[in-house]
């Protein structure tokens, strides 16, 4: 950001190896801003990279001054605070070889920040550099806040002019999946095709929970103040959160759903014969992140999330964690993910007492130890209120994304005065276990894109067959066949126009559907099809009901 002026001032240690710095109010003008996230992979190469473009870019805005601000909240995937710092002090080295003027805030510290940032196109942008030092995102020049002449120029699609062609932006657009328009920065628009997809990923995750007794819940979106009070996000989570006012009273917009679940599992009396009580809900919830950092499906302000909160006690602690464990292994298997586990610790800024903080950790390093389950301990990355085992999977173009989380939590229960009657006649507050499998559900859609480059197994397609007719002689019959399709609940299409069939046929390659039926006089006199797949892969002669049988099959087998 080019700022006229910005002030921060050093507030709190966030973590145990944060940089000493005197808690004072500094401030800087006329400078560049660099709000900087150090994700799992960078490397000082990178930050010599990214100072370079830095440098390149300075010349632009006529300015020789610049401050490495660490930003945290610009990632969910960052690198150990060790290596982090590192980069940061390569970052400022590379700036001083260059003659540079440059200054750096105090890494690890919570800060309080003011800034006022020019009216210029160029005054904020965003990019992000890979491990290897190869840009895999197009800058994005955002336009200063002014005076909107029109506000009806503001309802128009996104431009990702510029984006690489395997970007889950370009795919969705091609494939009409989604949509991103600027009247909803960091929110996306389903189309009918996008809406199957999700649709499909959901009917998976409700049958495969029902079969492990969870019960799905669902409730409001926006809550009052008081709540959030309660649960502890007013004070960690505040400045994420969208807020609103109703009759004079302060409501915020749920950034996550964990008391809705407390809520029901308050609503009558429970008993220690009720637990473990698993509750599953696709909740919609927002967060407030900055405009610089939304990108695409992968960082949004509106999304839904698969959770479950599980409420039980320490007989059926290690149990249960096993269980999701095999849910999660599951799920990753259908998808064909590898993943790595890491074990998160207790964080500085953290809720209760550090005593059972420890006893949960050891809980969840046995539940791995017995599922036997390679992990890498993590201090200081819990979340506030519990410790958690975090799964990263690894996608088909070789990168890693942190999805699936199983939390502990022993202090909104008290918070909210959750109790069950135990064995012994008395109340007991339950350990509450938070967790997701999808994680966010635009996300975990994003990744499938790119992870398939669109070409999605025949039970995840939007569209599995397209129906293709050579001539109007033959329309009649291909509609019959489209007809048997649909009957038969496979999701097809027809393309009946007066195109010629290669036409029909790129353009079915093109959607990557995975298979097209075409249909001519052959095929009608012979009371058959014939089936090309999308590698074109072609067979003739091939009797309806059989290839009906043969999507069934691979839908049911998830292939």
């Amino acid at each position: 950001m080019h700022s006229d002026w910005i002030e921060y001032e050093p507030i709190k240690k966030e973590i145990s190896v944060a940089e000493e710095a005197e808690k004072k109010k500094y401030r800087l003008e006329e400078v560049l801003v660099l709000f900087v996230s150090v994700e799992e992979g960078d490397n000082e190469k990178l930050a010599a990279q990214a100072i370079d473009e830095v440098s390149r870019f300075l010349k632009n805005v006529k300015v020789n001054k610049i401050l490495i601000y660490p930003f945290a909240h610009l990632s969910n995937n960052l690198a150990k605070p060790d290596d982090a710092l590192k980069v940061v002090k390569e970052m400022e080295s590379q700036a001083k070889k260059l003659k540079i003027e440059v200054y750096r805030a105090p890494f690890g510290w919570n800060k309080a920040l003011a800034i006022k940032v020019k009216a210029h196109p160029l005054a904020e942008q965003s990019k992000v550099f890979s491990a290897d030092g190869v840009k895999i995102e197009k800058k994005i020049e955002m336009k200063a806040v002014r005076e909107i002449k029109n506000p009806m120029n503001l309802i128009k699609r996104s431009d990702f002019a510029g984006l690489s062609e395997k970007d889950h932006r370009i795919i969705g657009e091609q494939l009409d999946l989604y949509s991103f328009q600027e009247v909803g920065p960091g929110m996306v628009f389903l189309h009918p095709k996008g809406v199957i997809l999700r649709e499909v990923l959901i009917d998976f995750w409700r049958r495969e929970h029902k079969k492990r007794g969870y019960q799905e819940i669902s409730a409001p979106i926006i809550l009052n103040n008081a709540l959030w009070q309660v649960s502890g996000h007013w004070e960690h989570f505040k400045e994420n959160m969208f807020f609103s006012e109703i009759e004079g009273q302060g409501f915020g917009l749920k950034p996550m759903n964990c008391p809705n679940a407390i809520l029901v599992f308050k609503s009558r009396p429970r008993s220690y014969k009720d637990l473990p009580l698993r509750f599953s809900e696709l909740g919609l919830v927002h967060r407030n992140e900055l405009s610089g950092v939304l990108s695409g499906l992968f960082r949004v302000r509106a999304f839904v999330q698969d959770d479950a909160h599980i409420f039980l006690n320490e007989k059926n602690l290690e149990k249960e964690i096993i269980s999701i464990i095999d849910l999660v292994k599951h799920f990753y298997d259908v998808f064909g993910f590898e993943f790595s586990v890491d074990l998160s610790l207790k964080p500085e800024k953290a809720m209760g007492d550090p005593k059972i903080w420890k006893i949960g950790e050891g809980w969840l390093e046995k539940a791995l130890k017995d599922a036997k389950i390679k992990y890498k301990k993590c201090p200081g990355e819990g979340a506030f209120y519990g410790p958690k085992i975090d799964f990263h999977i690894k996608d088909s173009l070789g990168r890693k994304w942190q999805l699936a989380t199983i939390q502990l939590d022993f202090v909104m229960a008290e918070r909210f005065k959750a109790a069950y009657i135990g064995d012994d006649g008395k109340e007991h507050a339950p350990i509450i276990i938070h967790r997701v499998i999808y994680g966010a559900l635009e996300r975990f859609m994003g990744i499938l894109v790119e992870h398939y480059q669109g070409k999605f197994p025949v039970w995840l397609a939007p569209v599995q067959v397209r129906v293709l007719s050579i001539s109007e002689d033959n329309m009649k019959y291909a509609k019959k066949v489209l007809r048997a399709l649909e009957e038969n609940e496979i999701r097809c299409e027809g393309d009946f126009e007066s195109h010629k069939i290669e036409y029909k046929i790129r353009s079915a390659q093109l959607q990557k559907i995975p298979f097209s039926i075409v249909i001519g006089a052959k095929e009608e006199k012979a009371n058959k099809i014939s089936i090309r797949d999308r590698n074109g892969k072609i067979r003739h002669d091939i009797e309806l009901q059989d290839f009906i049988k043969e999507v069934k099959k691979e839908v049911a087998d998830k292939k």
